[in-house]
């Protein structure tokens, strides 16, 4: 039963944010299941990869490929450049980037939008979609962050996508690159002992997905919205713990 509501909270959050799945699941499946943080951490791998996966076959329509694409590559890309020189950036550094990052995430959430109707044909040029993507990676290097919480609100003040679009090319970038890691960890002979009770926790994935479905054809849309940024302040605070 564990499983199926471990499942059921990081395919919710996923679907909502768009991002945030790791950061739900490491302290899950360490406080319920056990499991050590390395454990925890390959593990939540594999459940952010199904829970992005389900919710973007859901939600895929507007989801802007190229930008995704990019994104990610870039992002590695930074990653490989900037993980060398983490080891000697000062903690406190990383405290106060962290922070300056985090409140900006909440900021671009919460902030007041544009309409649709002024955003629907905002230009993405590559050259923007190449420097969003080196900055998370090098963010993502420095402070721990997963990239998807920088995501959403990247896409929604840089790119000024609408929320559902937002969140859908979020959770095609997260799949992707949690894939790439994924199939990195193995090839390099991450060892995944999966037992029967990891069926419950795709169960549980699967029905966030469908019961999402239904809340999103019964609430209005204000509430909707109102409940994503409550979801993505959670996700923002619990990354800010998980570092201090």
């Amino acid at each position: 039963m564990i499983y199926l509501i471990c499942g059921i909270i990081i395919g919710s959050v996923m679907g909502l944010t768009g991002a945030g799945g790791a950061l739900v699941a490491i302290p899950l499946f360490m406080q319920f299941l056990g499991m050590t943080l390395k454990e925890a951490s390959v593990y939540s791998l594999l459940a952010v990869l199904v829970a992005s996966l389900l919710n973007f076959i859901d939600q895929r329509k507007g989801t802007q490929y190229r930008t995704g694409f990019i994104i990610v590559s870039a992002s590695a890309l930074s990653s490989y450049i900037t993980a060398p020189y983490k080891e000697s950036l000062p903690t406190l550094y990383i405290g106060i980037l962290l922070s300056i990052v985090s409140l900006y995430a909440l900021y671009g959430v919460w902030k007041p939008v544009k309409s649709n109707t002024e955003i629907k044909d905002a230009c993405n040029p590559i050259s923007l979609s190449v420097i969003v993507g080196l900055i998370l990676g090098a963010l993502t290097t420095f402070t721990g962050l997963g990239g998807g919480v920088l995501m959403l609100p990247f896409f929604l003040s840089f790119f000024r996508y609408p929320v559902a679009q937002a969140v859908a090319t979020s959770l095609f970038a997260v799949g992707l690159s949690s894939l790439a890691s994924f199939l990195i960890q193995v090839y390099q002979g991450t060892n995944l002992n999966l037992n029967s009770d990891f069926i419950y926790l795709l169960v549980g994935i699967l029905l966030s997905v469908l019961i999402l479905k239904k809340f999103t054809k019964t609430l209005p849309s204000p509430v909707i919205e109102l409940i994503r940024k409550l979801v993505f302040t959670t996700v923002v605070i619990l990354a800010l713990l998980k570092i201090f």
